[in-house]
């Protein structure tokens, strides 16, 4: 009766407004399955060296910073309803392009402008969210959007995983490029344009904005974002080098590989909300943040142990599936509650940028590393950085207690 209860609580207090665009997003996120397979696309396929896969797939978190950063000066220009649809009919073209292109540098190319269209999106969903939640809710509203995102996540690379098995890897650029028009079209018809709302009041804002420091000028702010981005480069090994692994030590098939995420995102799926809400009603925010980078260095060493592999896949999908959560949603929270209407698409892009960093630097690190130095090497320093996260946010706590 208590779990009951604390799933009613979780979601109560949501808008029709939040529950429409979470709808939205779980199509949009149905097509996640590029990103999973990329680099087994690119070595299987079209016979790449993993160094070389690295660095293309670099070239889409380059995308995903330039995009970031577009995103946010877009959203405050223009506002976030348009930069919203644009992304989405846009980057569902780019996708739908993709496969086409089997040259290093097309491909990389193709990968990096996808990603930037793609990534558009994010600053102008989360300043969306500014006004379709209220203070109280906000983090459950970004905890309810993960779950759309995971519940597709559950689905798409399983569907792509045996799409691949069936056919071939070009049906995965398809699928993708049309589950992100079928997110536009919802969009149009169903998701309330306040953007507006942006640009009204400015006058009510000019003190709040004095108080709230420049994102670029904030340094307990940019702490909190490069110690998170240290986690994420060993948490996004997950999208690049763990591929890899299930492939040449666990023997995995695609299809396998598929149905492996689909277990990573049914386990964020069932206890994000109410992990985030015994979090939040606790106000316990920091400290989970902290164990969150913990668990998820812990879990990329147990992939060390090759002896019983299921076991230490199982470990490892536990312990960063629940550092996954008690990290990821408070990320968006703390830059969502600094932020004001006016700055807000700055606030949020700095927060898109640091993942894009991290898309960036993560493949292309974790390739080289596995290339000459072995799995085992791998793990060990990409769960270095996670403790070294959890060390550095734990020395900026005391700037955060607000939140």
């Amino acid at each position: 009766m208590n779990i009951i209860k604390i799933y009613r609580d979780a979601f109560s207090g949501l808008n029709q407004d939040i529950w429409l665009i979470t709808v939205v997003m779980f199509v949009n996120r149905l097509g996640t399955l590029i990103l999973p397979f990329i680099t087994l696309y690119t070595t299987q396929e079209i016979g790449w060296t993993k160094p070389q896969a690295g660095i293309a797939v670099a070239c889409f978190g380059a995308g995903s910073l330039a995009g970031s950063y577009l995103g946010g000066w877009l959203t405050d220009k223009i506002g976030y309803y348009k930069v919203f649809l644009f992304s989405l009919i846009g980057g569902g073209l780019a996708y739908y392009m993709l496969q086409f292109f089997t040259s290093y540098l097309a491909l990389s190319l193709g990968l990096f402008v996808a990603s930037t269209i793609a990534d558009l999106l994010r600053p102008a969903l989360y300043t969306g969210i500014r006004f379709f939640a209220d203070d109280n809710t906000q983090t459950r509203a970004v905890s309810l959007l993960r779950m759309a995102f995971n519940l597709g996540f559950i689905i798409g690379p399983a569907i792509g995983g045996v799409i691949i098995a069936l056919t071939s890897y070009k049906w995965i650029f398809i699928l993708d490029a049309f589950t992100c028009w079928g997110a536009a079209i919802m969009t149009y018809f169903l998701i309330k344009d306040y953007s507006h709302k942006q640009f009204e009041n400015k006058e009510e804002e000019i003190d709040k904005l004095i108080e709230v420091k420049n994102p670029y000028r904030d340094k307990p702010y940019l702490l909190f974002l490069f110690y998170n981005m240290l986690m994420l480069i060993g948490f996004f090994q997950i999208l690049f080098t763990v591929p890899l692994y299930l492939e040449e030590i666990a023997h995995f098939s695609t299809d396998q590989i598929g149905f492996f995420f689909g277990i990573n995102g049914a386990l964020v799926f069932i206890l994000e909300m109410p992990l985030v809400q015994y979090v939040d009603k606790r106000k316990i925010i920091m400290k989970a943040m902290v164990a969150g980078s913990v668990m998820i260095g812990f879990g990329l060493l147990a992939l060390i142990s090759q002896s019983y592999i299921l076991l230490s896949l199982a470990v490892f999908l536990l312990l960063s599936g629940v550092g996954e959560i008690v990290n990821f949603p408070f990320i968006s929270t703390t830059a969502l509650k600094r932020a004001t209407d006016q700055n807000s698409g700055k606030m949020l892009a700095m927060t898109s940028v640091m993942f894009s960093i991290s898309l960036i630097i993560a493949p292309p690190l974790g390739t080289m590393i596995l290339e000459h130095y072995g799995y085992t090497v791998l793990w060990v320093i990409m769960a270095a950085l996670c403790f070294i996260s959890a060390i550095g946010l734990q020395s900026v706590r005391q700037y955060f207690k607000t939140v």
